[in-house]
């Protein structure tokens, strides 16, 4: 009975992880198509950077990367990534 409960509740994180994954590919996909290079990409994060134009050099260094997250449902947030240390 303990074993079945395991069972069910890893099932259950995997199909949470493949939702989390699959609107991080989608919001991924759509973001690269506007001009963004994904740097990093694990299952629920990515570090995603705007490809170097006229107007991001203009921006203060930094400016142009972004931290995109997804929560247990799916919902994908982007925000403002610390600058890259050289």
């Amino acid at each position: 009975r303990l074993y079945a409960s395991k069972e069910g509740e890893m099932a259950e994180e995997i199909h949470r992880t493949g939702v989390r994954k699959h609107a991080l590919d989608a919001f991924l996909e759509a973001r690269a198509r506007e001009g963004y290079e994904v740097e990093t990409h694990r299952d629920t994060h990515a570090i995603i950077v705007a490809r170097r134009s006229l107007l991001t050099r203009l921006r203060p260094r930094g400016a142009n990367r972004y931290v995109v997250e997804v929560d247990e449902h799916g919902e994908v947030t982007m925000t403002p990534a610390e600058p890259k240390r050289s």
